[in-house]
Parts: structure tokens; C-alpha cells; sequence
């Protein structure tokens, strides 16, 4: 596989009312042609800003994002616009359907912003319907379907101008969760039929190992990615993953308590600062590593 995306420092800053808040801190990511990423991590660490940049619906304030060889950052709207419509394919958790138009009537939608003719459309609007297990319901409304219909629906509009890049932000976060397994499997399905490059925003590790690699967001930055099987490591032995934490916890209170000591024994004049610093140096990079190690097991 060749490298499709690359993002490089990226940068985000809302402004809201005079405050402002860093959603980006010089992100780095690549992801293959053809790869099915997933990315997690808290609340707030810039998921679905980064989903945004990377589908061309907003601009980071600093940085490049590679697509394809193009730096889509330097687009104006109208190739922005072009660039929405034709390269990438968008499912979101709220489905996002019209629900005055039928299934097939949705699918079409985004042909129509491309002028295909009115048979081709319909054909291939039924087609993508059938491959998402609705062939037989393509003239129900939204209201008329459940929430995994309604999102099979969604992924066929994603679908409909055939682009080379799919972005699901919490495309399972509506629904239960075996209905949400079974669109994480199509997912999937579709993308070891098609070979899209699928990139899922989630907070449900369960679904996030249905892709090929897993990447953790933390404030604003890309901290780790691992493998579905690195992950079985982390996460599916949870007594053992259990145990692991509450070592490494223990042992980071003992260090932060050793930290203390010396900064007290420095300001009493105990030790030198010669000793303090070097001492105090030497703490704070097995802190630092021990920190890092607690991510691996807690990557949601």
C-alpha cells in the first residue's frame, strides 16, 4: 500500500467568545491506500476535529494534510466543494437522512450534485442498497426504518459517487450494541470488497478492532497506534491488564512521592542542588516512561 494521507503539525484553535481552545497540537498521522484506521480516545481530543480537516469541511491554522498527493489545505471552497463531493464519502452517528425521501431517493442525492443521469443513478442508488442489506425496503422512509437501517441507508449515500475515502464519525453511537457490531462488521465487508481507504471516529474499542490499526488521540496529538492483536494485549485480558495498572500506579505514587521527598530535603538544605537536580531528573524520566506505559493499557 502507498501512503494516502499524511498529516503533518497540524493545527487547530477555536475561538469562542474570547477564549480559546486548542482542539489540534501539531498533529502527525499517515494512513495507507486502502487502510481501515480507527481512531479513539477521550472526549475532547480532537477526533472529530481531525475527521473534519482530513474531509475538507474545516482548516487547520497550521500545518499540511496531504491527501492523495494534494495539499488539501491550500484548496479554495470551490475545490474544497469538489473535493467533498467527489473524493470522500461522510457517515455520521445522527445518520443524517432526509426523512421526507425514500431510501433510493437519499442514495441519489449525491449523484445528482454530479448530474448522473436519472436511470443511472436509481440503478446503482438499488445496487448499493442491496450490498447494505436493504434491497428489499428502498422505497421506506428514514421514519419507517430502525436506527441500523437507518445508518445502512447512510453508509450507501457515503457510498454513492464511488469515493476513495470513507470518514465515519460514531457511526455506531446510536445504536445498540450488537446492531452497532454488525455495521462495524459491513464496514469491514465493504472495505475488503471496495478497498476504501475507511478512517471510523469511536469511543467503543469494541468496534474499533474491526480495523486494521487503532490510533489513540490525547489532547490534541496522535499518542500511539496499535495493531487489533497489540490491543487484545491492553484490553481483552482485563484481570491481567487490571493487575498491570495497579502496579505501574503504585509505582508512579512512589516516585511522585520521591520527587516530594527531595524537593523538600533540597529546601531544607539536606541535599545540594547539584544532587537535587540530577536526582530530581533522573525521577522525572521514569515517571515519564511509567506514564507512558499506563497509556498503552488505557487506551479509550
Amino acid at each position: 500500500m502507498s501512503q494516502y494521507i499524511e498529516c503533518k503539525d497540524v493545527v487547530k484553535i477555536y475561538k469562542t467568545g474570547g477564549i480559546e481552545t486548542i482542539a489540534l497540537r501539531g498533529l502527525d498521522l499517515v494512513i495507507q491506500e486502502g487502510e481501515f484506521r480507527a481512531i479513539v480516545g477521550p472526549s475532547g481530543s480532537g477526533k472529530t476535529t481531525l475527521l473534519n480537516i482530513i474531509g475538507g469541511m474545516d482548516k487547520p491554522d497550521a500545518g499540511t494534510v496531504i491527501v492523495d498527493g494534494e495539499d488539501i489545505t491550500k484548496y479554495n471552497e470551490n475545490q474544497l466543494h469538489e473535493y467533498r463531493v467527489k473524493r470522500v464519502g461522510f457517515v455520521f452517528q445522527f445518520f443524517n437522512l432526509i426523512p421526507t425521501l425514500t431510501a433510493v431517493e437519499n442514495v441519489e442525492l449525491p449523484m445528482i450534485l454530479l448530474g448522473k443521469p436519472r436511470e443511472e443513478r436509481r440503478k446503482r442508488a438499488v445496487e448499493l442498497l442491496r450490498r447494505v442489506g436493504l434491497g428489499d425496503k428502498i422505497n421506506r422512509k428514514p421514519g419507517e426504518l430502525s436506527g441500523g437501517e437507518q445508518q445502512r441507508v447512510a453508509i450507501a449515500v457515503a457510498l454513492a459517487n464511488d469515493p476513495p475515502l470513507i470518514l465515519a464519525d460514531e457511526p455506531t453511537g446510536e445504536l445498540d450494541t450488537a446492531t452497532g457490531r454488525q455495521i462495524a462488521l459491513l464496514f469491514k465487508e465493504l472495505h475488503r470488497e471496495m478497498n476504501k481507504t475507511i478512517i471510523i471516529v469511536t469511543h467503543d474499542l469494541s468496534i474499533a478492532m474491526y480495523a486494521e490499526r487503532i490510533s489513540r488521540m490525547e489532547d490534541g496529538k496522535i499518542v500511539m497506534t496499535v495493531s487489533p492483536a497489540e490491543m487484545d494485549a491492553y484490553v481483552l485480558a482485563p484481570s491481567r491488564t487490571e493487575e498491570i495498572v495497579a502496579k505501574l500506579e503504585a509505582r508512579k505514587r512512589e516516585i511522585e512521592n520521591e520527587i516530594k521527598r527531595i524537593e523538600n530535603e533540597f529546601k531544607s538544605g539536606i541535599i545540594s542542588a547539584d544532587t537535587f537536580v540530577s536526582k530530581y531528573i533522573e525521577l522525572k524520566n521514569i515517571l515519564a516512561r511509567i506514564e507512558e506505559d499506563l497509556k498503552k493499557y488505557t487506551l479509550t
